[in-house]
Parts: structure tokens; C-alpha cells; sequence
């Protein structure tokens, strides 16, 4: 395949929100954060917890998964033809010593901002027995974030001895490569997860994307897609990445929505770049991947 890798960068809102918390301090329920080199700290919520989001989604939509198998670490069927999962998002079967490697990367969702401390304070009352209910306070912030991923495309359906059992195929027909595709681009739309949904029902799902398309797996967008405070997309970063990168670029398609404003990268068109709706950016990806596949 000359085309070997799809990536994207995409942005989501969270209006309010703990989505994937840390540790509890005390009374307090901790956010996930990471600390800058100059002290700044950033929430994030961890490419587990979208990645078990996107297994819920998946089975959601009527694909069995495989079955968890009880061990010193717990792992799965490993049986990548059949499970959607086993292909998509990997698995280790220690006494057998065999493995897949994910050909799904996914990065963390981290906040464009630094932490501001807010809290939510709630009580748990007690209705049974007349007696005063507890204090409990819960990290929250407001803010944007990015996150991102890589699918390999040249390993989706295909795979080594090593990681199947003794006789089994060693790649699935190109309808099911393109089926599963399908399947987590479909998820990713739509993406929800994490706890606390509910008194703090979030949407995770893109509210501006970039795919590309390349001869090469390098997730080259990661770093560059950046907003002001305000929400408005600045193009100058993604310029400077997409000519960086142009050599291994088949392909760019940006999605967006009114959330973002987008004024700045209408300059971005190119030969080689389409800006769409989300909705059509996505089919358009699609339309790509099946393509692709029925070469």
C-alpha cells in the first residue's frame, strides 16, 4: 500500500466537566493533570479511557467482542480475524507469548489551558436517618482539548504468525478491512466516554478535525493545531506543519463546526487539502478508505 497510515488532530469542548478523574485527596475527587516546565497545570483525560469508550461504542453498535480470559494479566481471546477488538486495539497473551500490537494510537485529550482550581461542591444527604449528609468536592474546569490518533492501515486485517494461533488465517478479506474502518471512524464521531456522566454529562466527540493521509506513519499534526482563547483556530501552525510534511501527504481533510471559528483556515486550501462540514469530512474519509481497499 502506498498509503500506509491515516491520522488526525481534532478538538472538543467541555463546558464543564471532571472526565476522567484522579486520585481522591481527602473529600476532594481529583481531575487528571500534567505539569508544564513552567508549572502550568494541564488536565487531560487518557487515551485508556477513550479507548474503552470506543470498545463500549463499538459493542453498541452490535459487534461482538472478544471475550476477556482470566489471568495473571487479564487478556482476550487474541483472535484478531473474528473480534473487531483483537484486530483494532491489540492484545498480549503472555504463556502463549503472543501479541498485537495496536494499529490504533490513540493520544491523550489534553486541555489548550492550565487548570484554574474550580470546584464543585455537593452533598450526599441521607434520607433514611435523620443525620447530616457529607461535603464532597470535585475538581472541574472548562476548556478546550486536543487529541488525536494514528490508524495503520498496511496492518488493519493482516497479521504475522506471531500473533495468531496455529492455523489461522493471516488476513481478513478487504469488505471486513474497510467494514472496521468504517466502524471507528464512526465511533470517533461520535465519541463519548469517561465517568461522572451523571451530573456531568460531557461530549467528547470532534468539534474540528484534520485527517491526513500519508506514505509514512508519523502523527506530524500532534503538536501543531493550536486556538486562541477565544476559540478561533489558528492557521499559521497548521501552514508551517503541512509544509513540513508535504513529501509524505496524499491527502488532508478538515472537518468543522461553528464551535471553532474557522475563518483563519480557509487560506489552507490546496490541491491536496479539502475543508468540509464534519459530517462530510467524514464521509469523505470514508469514501477514501474504501477506495483504497477496492484497488
Amino acid at each position: 500500500m502506498e498509503i500506509k497510515a491515516l491520522t488526525w488532530v481534532h478538538l472538543a469542548k467541555i463546558s464543564i466537566g471532571n472526565t476522567n478523574a484522579s486520585l481522591t485527596e481527602g473529600n476532594v475527587q481529583t481531575a487528571k493533570k500534567i505539569t508544564a516546565p513552567d508549572g502550568s497545570e494541564y488536565t487531560y483525560i487518557s487515551s485508556q479511557c477513550q479507548r474503552h469508550g470506543m470498545k463500549e461504542r463499538i459493542a453498541e453498535k452490535g459487534f461482538p467482542l472478544s471475550t476477556p480470559v482470566d489471568a495473571e494479566v487479564e487478556t482476550t481471546l487474541g483472535d484478531p480475524v473474528e473480534f473487531i477488538d483483537d484486530d483494532l486495539f491489540g492484545y498480549l497473551i503472555a504463556k502463549e507469548g503472543r501479541k498485537r500490537t495496536s494499529p490504533l494510537r490513540v493520544a491523550p485529550l489534553i486541555s489548550l489551558f492550565p487548570y484554574r482550581g474550580d470546584r464543585d461542591l455537593l452533598t450526599k444527604t441521607r434520607k433514611a436517618a435523620d443525620r447530616g449528609g457529607n461535603l464532597v468536592e470535585t475538581e472541574v474546569y472548562h476548556n478546550f482539548f486536543r487529541g488525536g490518533g494514528l490508524l495503520e492501515l498496511d496492518r488493519v486485517g493482516k497479521f504475522t504468525t506471531s500473533e495468531v494461533s496455529e492455523n489461522s488465517s493471516l488476513e481478513t478479506t478487504n469488505e471486513t478491512k474497510i467494514e472496521r474502518i468504517h466502524t471507528i471512524l464512526d465511533v470517533l464521531k461520535n465519541l463519548w466516554a469517561g465517568g461522572k456522566q451523571t451530573n456531568f454529562l460531557t461530549d467528547l466527540s470532534p468539534k474540528f478535525i484534520i485527517f491526513g493521509f500519508l506514505k509514512e506513519k508519523v502523527p506530524f499534526l500532534l503538536e501543531y493545531l493550536k486556538t486562541d482563547e477565544k476559540g478561533k483556530i489558528l492557521a499559521e501552525p497548521l501552514k508551517e506543519a503541512i509544509k513540513n510534511h508535504e513529501e509524505i501527504i496524499d491527502e488532508i481533510i478538515i472537518g468543522t463546526t461553528s464551535v471553532f471559528d474557522c475563518e483563519e483556515i480557509k487560506g489552507l486550501e490546496h490541491e491536496k487539502i479539502s475543508i468540509l462540514p464534519i459530517g462530510e469530512a467524514f464521509n469523505r474519509v470514508k469514501e477514501k478508505i474504501t477506495e483504497i481497499y477496492s484497488q
